[in-house]
């Protein structure tokens, strides 16, 4: 089936500097008259998060990464604000979550990047549920209500890029 996309959407993915490649659809882009640009991801679940928050521990990296992939596409100049979720019905409270495409942003997708990386070269991939996550995850029928106190057992030196990542603003 042919799907139509955006005039504006690349085939491929985008490299960002921080070495991940990146291939979506970002939900809206939009443009100031003065050049700035903001890039929005629709969410409709609860919203989450903190007003301080960059990646949010691992949990919350589009609106980073797509404000990256943004700039990437669409130049530095004047530049790319941020991104932001909108959490777009009453169960979100129709608010939204900003994050401000700076020097601390891109330093923490690095390093954020890096974990990733270090994660993936090692042959362990665990489910490691942080508390309290398993009750919210829609993927409980498959690993069992049991995974967080497997978790407390698996090999934290394993573990530890994981660990970092969750430690991230």
């Amino acid at each position: 089936m042919y799907r139509r996309a955006d005039s504006h959407s690349v085939p491929g993915a985008v490299d960002l500097d921080c070495g991940i490649q990146l291939r979506g659809s970002i939900d809206l882009v939009e443009r100031h008259p003065s050049g700035h640009i903001r890039v929005t991801d629709h969410k409709t679940g609860r919203a989450n998060g903190s007003a301080d928050q960059i990646v949010g521990g691992g949990t919350s990296l589009q609106p980073v990464l797509y404000a990256l992939a943004a700039e990437k596409l669409f130049g530095q100049r004047p530049g790319v604000d941020g991104g932001r979720l909108y959490f777009c019905t009453s169960t979100g409270g129709f608010s939204e979550l900003f994050v401000k495409l700076d020097r601390e942003a891109r330093d923490v997708v690095a390093t954020a990047a890096y974990n990733i990386g270090q994660a993936l070269d090692q042959p362990f991939l665990p489910a490691a549920p942080a508390k309290g996550q398993c009750g919210m995850c829609d993927y409980r029928p498959v690993c069992g209500p049991y995974e967080e106190q497997r978790a407390r057992r698996k090999p934290k030196e394993q573990l530890e890029p994981l660990l970092r990542l969750r430690d991230m603003p």
